[in-house]
């Protein structure tokens, strides 16, 4: 008989695929680690965040804010917040009267608890801040 009956010649490109491919589980301890080093990395920054020296900046809420109003002065602790009174005329709309004194129409319709579709009426009395 042949001598070649239990030998079998691979090509090149075969012989460099063979044995050289990823398990699963070498893909599995590879992923596993990679998912450590993230987790590692997101506790060390919570930890960094709850204990470390630098703190979040905090707002003081002792003064009443109104949205869309602009300081240009810094207000003294004494000082209130002053309104204008403003007597709606006919054909008077939230936003012609926040343009006209330059003021967010939200502010105002806030400020005065109107309810959507922020309808006026002549003769109403709104305040507006100063």
């Amino acid at each position: 008989m042949l001598k070649f009956k239990n030998q079998l010649e691979l090509s090149p490109r075969l012989k460099s695929a063979v044995g050289r491919s990823y398990s699963k589980n070498r893909l599995l301890k590879i992923s596993s680690f990679v998912f450590l080093l993230v987790a590692a990395g997101l506790t060390v920054n919570s930890l960094w965040i709850v204990f470390g020296k630098t703190s979040i900046p905090t707002t003081d809420t002792s003064a009443p804010q109104v949205l869309g109003a602009v300081d240009t002065q810094p207000q003294s602790e004494n000082q209130e917040i002053k309104f204008e009174e403003y007597k709606v005329k006919k054909g008077d709309t939230l936003f012609n009267i926040s343009q006209e004194f330059n003021i967010h129409w939200m502010t105002i319709a806030t400020l005065n608890n109107l309810k959507s579709p922020f309808s006026l009426k002549p003769g109403q009395t709104i305040k507006i801040p100063r």
